[in-house]
């Protein structure tokens, strides 16, 4: 083998990340075990003393993990400019709001006591440039409301502390206004935050309005969170339309206001806004600025019960714990009837992976009701032959070239299941409770798909989602971090809707499935997970990615060894695609028209407001 050869062999293995002393010490391991069994001996000692002459001890120095584009140092300058252009359009757009509807804004804002954050707040509301709103404050507790008679803002309406929930809901449904925001003190508004909502309100007729943020540090705006649209899946997980949305008085008035949760007030107020109205719509300007905290314990028990209280008035069945990072919430779905799940196998020539993903499956599988099959694609080795023969399971063959939409459309209509999971061969299953938790997200009435977290031998992320950028390319945000990051205001490691999850492990129901047409046989390799997803959307149904279950994925093995000519297909099945699902052109509406490639500030920003 030449040394070209070498060098790409070597390649392939260098994507493992050893950010750890223990994880560096395993890349090295399987470096070694790699030369040793491709090359021999004499050459690992030859590519060893070659590397102790170049790195010396170093080379036992742990990588550097990888740094996602949103916190490397020009994130802050891309961020900066973003501003100053967003401010420059902002204005621009301003009219005599005399001229147009201009519905009066009640500001709710909830008092913690303390009176210098409540100046900063009441400073920037004095200097929207849209003047038609009041002020209520509204304290969170006794001691709060004695502190309330020592602001400075005697004309501001207050609300008199009181348990009684009844006495509570009236003094806040006395006043009359349009459109109702709640802030905590120490929030900032953006100057144009109210009058871009205005304008956008002329001509939108939603129930509930919110807009992106970021953090105030040290006086200077950093780390927005520029949001996905309505997600309710993610809502479930975390508030992520606070800290700044307008909710119509109509709404608002409906809502009983319970005294128990003023610690988590304003999520508990959006949850039952929620479940009153769909008219949700999303302003992808970041429009206020909060101040970075990590929340309590008795707020995150707070989130939890009314979290639960939520899903109890929606009837959902599930149990609302703790998430992987902080301030997230895990919501476990009860399984009353265990419906049957088909998991479908496509392969070609991949013993030993096939066989690990199996036996995993057998090993690692606390849900019965279940069978496998297998779509076989012309392999001829005869270990492969000997291996399916020691097989209980169904093997179904399929002549031609390698055709992930065609092989699973075959296995489909010869499956029994109610549940579809189309699954890799270069997949391993690492938690028992794998299934159940897949199983319980997609029988969920408004769900059609579900997919979980993918990982990389090195405990990195492979897949946490599919989102598209306008050119129609699709990627995995959060690729190569930490499986169990808190990256991107946590959403990584959030339950939540997405536009496409991957076929490598994808549970869709199966009438859903046949509803849609299944998988389009044009799309070969690349693009049929992602169109099936799309076309589950367009059927009015939800797919949603799950973190809770996590698979080991080495990337399409069987794909990338049967479908030689990939780069053409991929090419033309990328053309198709996008003429396809024109709209993507206009944004994804679960990623942000703000971001591009992985969380990166679009540069494309500076024409749009």
């Amino acid at each position: 083998m030449d040394s070209q050869s070498s060098k790409q062999k070597l390649v392939f293995f260098m994507p493992f990340i050893g950010y750890s002393r223990t994880k560096k010490i395993k890349k090295l391991y399987l470096l070694a075990k790699t030369i040793i069994s491709q090359w021999g001996w004499k050459y690992f000692f030859y590519v060893v003393r070659l590397e102790f002459k170049k790195q010396g001890l170093s080379v036992f120095i742990p990588d550097e993990k990888p740094q996602p584009s949103f916190l490397q140092k020009n994130y802050q300058n891309d961020y900066d400019q973003y501003l100053k252009h967003m401010h420059q359009n902002l204005s621009k757009e301003l009219v005599d709001f005399s001229k147009i509807k201009s519905p009066v804004i009640t500001i709710l804002i909830l008092y913690d006591g303390n009176s210098e954050k409540l100046d900063l707040t009441m400073d920037s509301v004095q200097k929207q440039h849209y003047k038609n709103w009041n002020v209520i404050l509204l304290p969170i507790n006794s001691q709060s409301f004695e502190k309330i008679s020592k602001t400075n803002y005697p004309n501001i309406k207050q609300i008199i502390f009181s348990q009684n929930e009844k006495n509570f809901t009236e003094q806040i449904k006395n006043f009359k206004s349009d459109f109702f925001c709640i802030l905590k003190t120490g929030n900032l508004l953006d100057e144009f935050a109210f009058s871009k909502f205005i304008l956008y309100l002329n001509h939108d007729d939603s129930d509930l309005i919110y807009s992106d943020h970021d953090v105030i540090k040290e006086n200077h705006r950093t780390y927005p969170f520029f949001k996905p649209d309505w997600s309710p899946y993610l809502f479930r997980s975390m508030d992520f339309l606070s800290p700044f949305c307008l909710i119509k008085a109509q709404i608002f008035n409906k809502i009983q206001f319970d005294t128990k949760y003023l610690n988590c007030f304003e999520y508990d107020v959006l949850l039952k806004c929620v479940e009153l109205t769909n008219k949700i719509s999303h302003i992808s300007l970041p429009l206020c600025s909060v101040s970075k905290h990590i929340n309590s314990k008795n707020k995150i028990q707070c989130n939890k019960e009314i979290v639960q209280n939520h899903l109890n008035r929606i009837q959902i069945k599930a149990d609302v714990e703790n998430g992987i990072v902080k301030n997230t919430l895990k919501l476990n779905y009860k399984i009353n009837s265990k419906l049957k799940v088909s998991i479908l196998i496509p392969t070609r020539n991949n013993y030993k992976m096939l066989k690990r993903c199996i036996e995993s499956i057998e090993k690692n599988t606390n849900y019965s009701n279940k069978e496998i099959i297998i779509i076989d694609n012309d392999s001829e080795h005869p270990q492969v032959k000997k291996y399916y023969d020691s097989l209980s399971y169904k093997i179904i063959n399929f002549k031609g070239n390698f055709n992930f939409s065609k092989m699973n459309n075959l296995a489909v209509k010869q499956s029994l299941g109610e549940l579809l999971l189309f699954l890799n061969d270069d997949t391993k299953m690492l938690d028992s409770n794998w299934l159940d938790e897949l199983v319980g997200i997609c029988i969920q009435s408004d769900v059609g798909a579900v997919g979980p977290k993918l990982i990389f031998s090195d405990d990195t992320i492979q897949h946490a989602g599919i989102v598209f950028l306008k050119t129609g390319s699709g990627f995995h945000p959060g690729m190569r971090l930490e499986k169990n990051t808190d990256a991107y205001h946590g959403i990584v490691n959030s339950i939540r809707d997405y536009s496409a999850v991957t076929g490598a492990c994808l549970m869709v129901k199966k009438e859903i499935f046949d509803k849609v047409g299944g998988f389009d046989d044009q799309f070969d390799v690349y693009y049929g997970d992602s169109d099936l997803c799309l076309k589950i959307i367009n059927a009015g149904f939800r797919v949603v990615y799950t973190p809770f279950t996590e698979l080991l994925h080495e990337g399409s093995n069987t794909i990338h060894f049967a479908h030689s000519g990939a780069t053409f297909f991929d090419v033309e099945s990328h053309q198709i695609f996008i003429q396809k699902w024109s709209y993507l052109k206009n944004g994804d509406p679960y990623y942000n028209t703000n971001l591009d490639w992985d969380y990166s500030i679009s540069k494309t920003y500076f024409n749009k407001v």
